[in-house]
């Protein structure tokens, strides 16, 4: 009977104990997910959310930096994104993006840190299934290229932004072959964004 008991009271001790992990877990976990988050954006300047570019007979539409920041973060990963519009479905356009950066401006106006891309990946990719892009390297790396006349969105990440870039230029730098022209293009855009931050309960 003793022992029995004793075996009882073990029973019971463990699961107390179980029980208390169990509500400080729960309870942690609950607070990590009422914790305010913060959305995190970075609006073209002259655009707001999206800028188009013309290039020749290619329209690119570039939206804005996005991002999630939750509380204690020092950095938030940011996802942007460039479709590619063909005007014409005869349209032979190829381009070639070597370079997509975000480079802070300072108060002085100066260029300051220079922060380089993750990863880019498309439509295809984010489902599991092969590019429709050329990676000329890595996949998910660039250059990369956009060649198939079709409608094509691509997105790209930037891992670790500190909240203390207030202001930079997103820079896209890529080249072009176009039917009728013997030479390939080059193409530089640089496009001012400013930090917003919006508080979520």
């Amino acid at each position: 009977m003793k022992r029995v008991w004793i075996a009882g009271a073990v029973v019971i001790a463990v699961a107390g104990i179980v029980g208390v992990a169990s509500f400080l877990f729960g309870a942690r976990a609950l607070a990590t997910m009422t914790a305010p988050a913060e959305d995190i954006q970075y609006p073209f300047e002259k655009g707001g959310g999206l800028v188009h570019v013309a290039v020749e007979d290619v329209f690119m539409g570039i939206g804005m930096l996005t991002g999630e920041k939750q509380k204690g973060d020092s950095a938030t990963a940011l996802t942007g994104s460039i479709s590619f519009e063909p005007m014409s479905t005869k349209t032979q356009a190829r381009l070639q993006v070597d370079g997509i950066r975000l480079i802070e401006r300072t108060t002085a106006g100066e260029e300051g840190r220079i922060f380089e891309l993750e990863k880019v990946y498309d439509d295809a990719m984010e489902h599991g299934l092969e590019p429709r892009l050329q990676f000329l390297v890595e996949k998910g790396k660039l250059p990369f290229v956009w060649e198939n006349g079709e409608n094509d969105n691509i997105f790209f990440v930037f891992s670790d932004i500190p909240d203390n870039l207030s202001e930079a230029d997103l820079v896209i730098t890529y080249n072009g072959k176009f039917p009728g022209k013997k030479h390939i293009a080059y193409y530089e855009d640089r496009l001012p964004v400013k930090r917003k931050t919006y508080v979520r309960n």
